[in-house]
């Protein structure tokens, strides 16, 4: 979504599928939930010697184009304004926790009887297998940056922030619980207390229709993320990154994930790449 002019301030929107849908049976469009980002502005145009004096210093980028709606996520927002703390000297950051890239890069999917089952459930329970290839969990931490700026960061503020978390590409992986490993199946129905919490990621598992999955309210344990267990009886389930089915003369195939923030808006992206094993 984007703004065709800053002087009328009318809206150009991609709408999703459902959101087409509702329109056609009668539903409004109404904006409850946005952000502000500026990708488009080059700050290198900032003019401090022109001639007609500091109004004028931000001349061209005030008449820089506005972007088009973006319908990829990873090509735009990459730069969101965000409102700080009075005082705060430094942005918070978010880095890997240490392996989680190089472990996303490196999924495979194996096609042997031992591999994982993602992607042919009949949405009883999901066969994950074990091992190499069985999904992989990941996670951030904020970059501790107070001493660089002599204590006046946002670090303290953001350590036990929640997660929004969007897989681009849900045709070939899919964010799911961890796994049983007793029985090496993710239970998505019947009586178990996580079961209405389960059916966030059931309708990615083999529908390619779901382009992109997101899924928000996450927590870390430790460097790890995990599920809000508050309440649930149930202990703690780790967030995982599970390859699907891919054929060999696909191999490989790319995806990214985006982890942003709910709070400090800071956003860190992991390369995904699922290979063919045989």
């Amino acid at each position: 979504m984007g703004y065709l002019n800053n002087s009328t301030r009318v809206l150009d929107a991609i709408l999703t599928k459902k959101g087409r849908e509702l329109l056609s049976s009668g539903g409004n469009f109404n904006v409850t939930k946005f952000a502000l980002g500026d990708d488009e502005i080059d700050y290198q145009l900032w003019d401090t010697t022109h001639t007609r004096g500091t109004d004028y210093y931000g001349a061209v980028i005030d008449n820089l184009p506005a972007l088009e709606p973006f319908n990829d996520p990873s090509e735009i927002m990459k730069y969101k304004l965000v409102t700080r703390s009075v005082g705060t000297q430094a942005m918070a950051i978010l880095q890997d926790t240490g392996g989680s890239a190089t472990g996303l890069a490196e999924l495979k999917w194996y096609a042997g009887s031992v591999g994982n089952r993602i992607g042919i459930s009949n949405f009883t329970s999901v066969d994950v297998g074990g091992g190499v290839g069985g999904g992989t969990p990941f996670g951030v931490s904020h970059v501790n940056n107070k001493p660089v700026v002599g204590g006046h960061s946002d670090y303290n503020i953001y350590a036990a922030e929640t997660y929004t978390i969007t897989l681009l590409d849900s045709s070939v992986a899919v964010l799911a619980p961890s796994f049983n490993t007793g029985t090496n199946v993710i239970q998505t129905t019947g009586t178990n207390a996580w079961a209405g919490r389960d059916y966030l990621w059931v309708p990615f598992v083999d529908n390619v229709q779901h382009i992109s999955q997101t899924i928000s309210g996450i927590t870390l344990d430790a460097t790890q993320f995990k599920f809000d267990t508050s309440g649930q009886g149930d202990s703690v389930r780790l967030l995982y990154l599970y390859p699907k089915q891919i054929k060999s003369a696909s191999s490989p195939v790319k995806t990214s994930i985006l982890v942003t923030g709910d709070q400090s808006g800071a956003m860190i992206e992991f390369d995904v790449t699922i290979t063919y094993q045989s």
